[in-house]
């Protein structure tokens, strides 16, 4: 919003009350939407991962937070290893944490989305 910003400007707001107060509000919603998308993909890229980094594995560890796996990518290595309930049940509770941190998230982008709108 070129106009809007000249005239803050001129009004003699200082270039950051113009960015605080024009440019951010203005493109709230693209930013959200962006952000959602990028962590919707990060959260997202399962078997792309999994194939990358399956040969790079050298002994399979039962921790969640080894470094080069999503949650979803080590669902989806260890879906015929579910023969112990503790482990299969521990991966269940690891995709269910998934799903509510998705829906976490795009139920804050939708409100904040909404408010936007409201204002």
């Amino acid at each position: 919003p070129s106009g809007q910003m000249e005239a803050a400007l001129a009004l003699g707001a200082t270039r950051w009350e113009v960015v605080r107060t024009t440019v951010l509000p203005f493109g709230l919603s693209g930013y959200i939407s962006g952000a959602m998308l990028g962590l919707g993909r990060a959260l997202g890229e399962t078997i792309a991962l999994l194939i990358i980094l399956r040969g790079t594995q050298q002994a399979f560890g039962w921790s969640l937070f080894d470094g080069g796996y999503t949650f979803a990518s080590k669902i989806a290595a260890t879906a015929s290893e579910f023969n112990d309930q503790y482990k299969a049940g521990a991966y269940i509770a690891a995709g269910l944490v998934l799903f509510v941190l998705t829906f976490v998230v795009n139920s804050l982008a939708r409100a904040a989305v909404a408010g936007k709108g409201s204002r």
